[in-house]
């Protein structure tokens, strides 16, 4: 039962974590390709890429991606965060169907060259979707 899980989660676990972050991201759709509304398409494997700025140098580094945005061959998502962490940082999520997919894509993991400069650390991951982790949870109606 979620509501159990998340009310034994409060009492038991909340008290004593410390959390590593709670950052909060925008959706930025000038740089990115697919879903409009930046909500990756559900695939059992993701591409997640994490760049961290030196100070000064968003601008240019969007200006670089949006100068290439065009070239994108698949679904490419790019958020930027504004609240929670280190700044400036930015989060490229590229869902794929599969990791031979990713494999396969490798040369296009490359940001262009333009903006290596402006990087202070980059981080590449791979997301996968446990289905069987899902949780759909209908609402029940009030009374």
């Amino acid at each position: 039962m979620p509501a159990d899980d998340e009310r034994d989660n409060l009492v038991n676990v909340l008290p004593h974590a410390q959390f590593l972050g709670n950052w909060i991201y925008e959706y930025l759709p000038t740089l990115s390709r697919g879903s409009p509304c930046g909500v990756p398409t559900p695939t059992l494997r993701a591409e997640y890429t994490t760049v961290e700025l030196n100070q000064g140098a968003a601008m240019a580094f969007e200006a670089a991606i949006a100068a290439e945005q065009s070239r994108l061959a698949g679904e490419t998502l790019w958020y930027r965060m504004v609240v929670g962490g280190s700044m400036p940082r930015y989060v490229r999520i590229r869902p794929r169907a599969s990791l031979a997919a990713i494999l396969g894509e490798r040369a296009d993991q490359v940001l262009p060259e333009k903006v290596n400069s402006l990087i202070s650390k980059i981080t590449f991951e791979t997301l996968n979707l446990r289905p069987n982790m899902l949780v759909n949870v209908t609402p029940q109606p009030s009374r």
